[in-house]
């Protein structure tokens, strides 16, 4: 039995004389099809036939060794590419999805000024990844002598259309980029801007409004062409019990929203939940108001006449309200840490509104922190409220989930406190917990498992 490779048939002389077309090419017994394989399987020619010459016989050998070489290579081939197919799905499974922050506003209103305050200059193709402040982080840092540290972050995105209320086109442009959106703040103009003609006066109220109605008709829009598609599968009698429970769910939120309801605080079963969140209803989404200052107001918000209807409105929506001028967060954020007081103190501040704006995102987010110290690195990790010690794990990788034995965890105020992890072990501070242990935020967790 010999393999010779495809390629090599041809130029081995003679081989394709009428005494070698006499053999016979076993090509059911190798085990990949004639397209795919390196190389066939030739019987007759190792052995030689026995007429056959010397010249014809080294001709044989060396084809021999061709095969083999080529058979070898093959399989080295597939190796590599399953090693490499392995590794691929490692990196997806480890990875954190970020939770993406949208900036919307018309045109003029100060929007990409916030966000270019946000990411410091470095953004890409108005993307731009920020790490949440985190002094407990920072302290970790210190106390693990840590060589790397992992902030966790925003994606905060200025990359939508531009939204201008003469052209319709735009606004639903606009809406239908929101909908990928794990959050939306809404930056309103209270500012003059000679640029923004489509409304000369000052009115961050109506702004606010219009927005609201906007994502109020764009997901009734989306709900009445769900409940068509339903309808037509009802008709055909083909649906499941599932759809029958959505077109519920469905005609409830319909329902809210012509009454003018809050959709964020609703709770379905995490199946339905599933089916909703395919749509990206934006009055789902945590939602941020900023109004975008003058930096002769700042400060001083109370004077401005509307200011008191638009705070009635935010807290009647439920939405927060953060008030800031967007060109000076942008310039003190390009000064050093240690100069950026003075100019603060100067307009009658004690920090940076922009503080405010990033914790407000993280706490309408409804997530939480926990830290992982391992060999010099430390690491922050947001994941929803009230997971619990499995799905933690599984946020990391989904080996550690797979073979989950147990976690230790401790708080990471009392890991500072204590002076870092091994300190708190000794002073009995780490607690050794199962899988349906319900994670608390700022939790320091190590865990144990065998895959």
């Amino acid at each position: 039995m010999l393999f010779i490779p495809i390629a090599s048939i041809d130029t081995i002389p003679n081989l394709r004389s009428k005494r070698f077309d006499s053999c016979k090419l076993d090509r059911n017994r190798f085990p990949f099809d004639g397209a795919r394989a390196p190389g066939f399987l030739v019987q007759g020619v190792s052995l030689g036939c026995e007429r056959a010459t010397w010249t014809q016989r080294q001709a044989a050998w060396a084809g021999r060794a061709g095969g083999a070489a080529a058979h070898w290579a093959g399989w080295a081939a597939l190796l590599v590419l399953v090693a490499a197919v392995a590794h691929a799905v490692a990196a997806v499974a480890c990875r954190v999805p970020t939770m993406k922050i949208g900036l919307v506003g018309f045109w003029q209103s100060g929007r990409t000024t916030l966000f270019d305050a946000l990411s410091g200059g470095h953004a890409r193709a108005g993307v731009a990844t920020v790490p949440l402040p985190d002094p407990r982080l920072e302290q970790l840092a210190v106390l693990e002598n840590a060589k790397k540290v992992s902030p966790a972050a925003l994606e905060w995105h200025d990359d939508l259309p531009d939204a201008m209320l003469d052209k319709p086109d735009t606004v639903r442009a606009m809406l239908a980029a929101l909908r990928p959106m794990d959050a939306l703040v809404i930056v309103l103009r209270a500012f003059d801007n000679p640029y923004a003609p489509y409304h000369a006066p000052i009115d961050p109220l109506r702004d606010l409004r219009r927005w609201l109605d906007e994502f109020v008709l764009s997901d009734l829009q989306a709900i009445e062409n769900r409940l068509e598609r339903l309808e037509r599968l009802f008709q055909s009698h083909k649906e499941s019990a599932g759809d029958r429970a959505e077109a519920q769910v469905l005609d409830e939120l319909r329902a809210r929203l012509n009454r003018g309801e809050n959709l964020r605080r609703l709770e379905f079963a995490s199946e339905m939940e599933a089916r909703l969140r395919g749509f990206g209803f934006l009055m789902r989404k945590p939602l941020v108001a900023v109004a975008n200052l003058a930096e002769r107001v700042l400060g001083n918000e109370a004077s401005l006449s509307e200011w008191q209807s638009l705070r009635s409105l935010c807290e009647a929506a439920g939405i927060p309200l953060i008030t800031l001028c967007a060109p000076f967060e942008r310039d003190l954020q390009q000064l050093p840490p240690e100069e950026r007081m003075p100019f603060l103190e100067m307009m009658g501040l004690s920090e940076a509104r922009l503080n405010g704006l990033v914790q407000a995102v993280y706490e309408q987010l409804q997530v939480q922190r926990f830290y992982t110290l391992v060999e010099g690195d430390v690491r922050a990790w947001l994941v929803r409220r009230g997971v619990t010690a499995l799905e933690a794990a599984a946020t990391i990788h989904t080996d550690m989930a797979r073979g989950f034995i147990r976690a230790e965890v401790c708080h990471a105020d009392e890991v500072i406190a204590s002076g870092g992890w091994h300190a708190a072990h000794r002073a009995g501070k780490v607690q050794l917990v199962g899988r349906e242990y319900a994670l608390r935020d700022g939790d320091v967790l190590q865990i144990r498992f065998n895959v």
